[in-house]
């Protein structure tokens, strides 16, 4: 498997793994209950062994996996992955485009269940089907093999939002406060004021590889409907409810297929403590931490980048570690 390295990343991105993803991508809208659009992309492997749904976290979209589905085509998966609702092309509650609103946070869920179940299920036959998740990707995910433990075969959850973190406030504090900012329907406001898209420092970013960052920020620039950057007062609402439920005794003894969760030891974004709870409560589930990483793993430098795609390929793969 060939590694894309910091050296010379933008041209080989932008000359091999750009036009070869974009070859083998169809994509489209699936129409939910509701007639509300959801944006997905389907990339085709030549020979697939198995299929791949990616599930982002909040503010991405599909397009920051670009390299990452380029990684999975070339191990034998076929990929689908949508915009979750408010994110990307998808379909938006609100009209403030820096701002990701949900009404419920069973919506993100109910999409991808629906996606799955129409199209890729249908595409897959007989091939395995499994889930990658990031950040609040997987505590969509959990959510997805809790709530229906046979629609995938396995699930990887890589940093997923199973407990928000806001330094040192409480979770109880900021959702009061936020549920005091929501009095009279203003739950699609957001938490704070954004009314503009600027580059945060490099520094202070999620990433631990300055050229992956620069090189989708400089999509995120060039197209505005990659410009979400801070929550609603709605969406803190229902993600501190969702992740309490996820890691629920209750919820996380309905998983039945086997589940690897990929810890950030420099997380600064989600809590790892509800990881390791979880990971507790859980009893087909693996871990395996990266010391010093900060919360996008597939987002860092390639050394680092090597052994946890090797580590997350041989989970899917069932092969010795």
């Amino acid at each position: 498997m060939q590694w894309i390295t910091e050296e010379r990343y933008d041209e080989v991105m932008r000359r091999e793994v750009e036009p070869y993803v974009a070859s083998r991508k169809e994509c489209g809208f699936d129409l939910r209950v509701k007639g509300e659009p959801i944006y997905y992309e389907h990339f085709s492997a030549d020979h697939p062994k198995a299929v791949i749904v990616i599930s982002h976290g909040f503010t991405e979209s599909i397009q920051k996996f670009t390299e990452t589905v380029y990684y999975m085509l070339n191990r034998g998966y076929d990929v689908w992955g949508v915009d979750h609702r408010g994110h990307g092309r998808s379909f938006r509650h609100n009209d403030n485009p820096y701002v990701v609103h949900v009404e419920h946070f069973k919506d993100y869920v109910l999409d991808l269940h629906h996606l799955t179940q129409k199209k890729v299920k249908p595409a897959a036959g007989d091939l395995p089907v499994y889930l990658y998740c990031h950040s609040m990707g997987g505590c969509i995910g959990a959510w997805l093999i809790e709530r229906y433990p046979k629609l995938f075969d396995k699930a990887v959850l890589s940093s997923p939002m199973l407990g928000l973190s806001f330094g040192k406030v409480p979770v109880p504090v900021v959702y009061a406060g936020a549920k005091l900012k929501s009095l009279g329907g203003k739950q699609a406001q957001p938490l704070s004021p954004v009314n503009e898209f600027e580059e945060e420092n490099f520094e202070n970013s999620c990433d631990s590889s300055a050229c992956r960052y620069h090189y989708y920020f400089q999509k995120r620039l060039a197209d505005k409907k990659l410009q979400t950057r801070s929550p609603s007062i709605g969406w803190g609402m229902e993600s501190a409810k969702a992740c309490a439920r996820v890691t629920s005794s209750l919820w996380t003894s309905r998983i039945r297929i086997p589940v690897l969760l990929c810890q950030a030891g420099n997380d600064t974004v989600v809590k790892n403590a509800s990881q390791d709870l979880f990971v507790s409560r859980v009893p087909n589930c693996e871990f395996f931490r990266m010391p010093n990483m900060k919360h996008e793993l597939y987002m860092t430098d390639s050394d680092m980048l090597s052994q946890y795609w090797e580590r997350v390929f041989a989970f899917l793969e069932g092969k010795d570690r």
